[in-house]
């Protein structure tokens, strides 16, 4: 592995920063979103016990598509975290490759 691949690593560590804690921010949007969506659904419905609310605000068309966009924004935080646990395992391994060889060199050169 190249300086110039583990340099590129931690640039994008350094880039990235932002787009995850926005994606991290808006999955907790959307957590939150799913219990509004609930209970403005139960509100305004015409069953009289908590149970038929809650099973009718499950139903809804609201709540399904709030689940679609907590889906939506899990996969995109989830994506980034992936990636940025790449970039730093891909760090990991230049430290110790390079760490090993300058091992390796100091070694073979005293045994001379």
């Amino acid at each position: 592995m190249h300086h110039t691949e583990a340099a590129k690593a931690v640039q994008y560590l350094i880039d990235s920063a932002p787009l995850y804690g926005a994606a991290q921010a808006n999955k907790t949007q959307c957590e939150n979103m799913l219990r509004v969506v609930k209970s403005l659904a139960m509100k305004a419905s015409d069953e009289k016990s908590a149970a038929a609310q809650e099973r009718e605000a499950y139903a809804s068309d609201q709540y399904g598509d709030a689940l679609d966009n907590l889906f939506e924004a899990t996969r995109e935080a989830e994506t980034l975290r992936s990636l940025r646990e790449a970039a730093k395992m891909k760090i990991e391994y230049w430290r110790s490759f390079n760490s090993s060889h300058k091992s390796a060199e100091r070694g073979f050169g005293s045994a001379a």
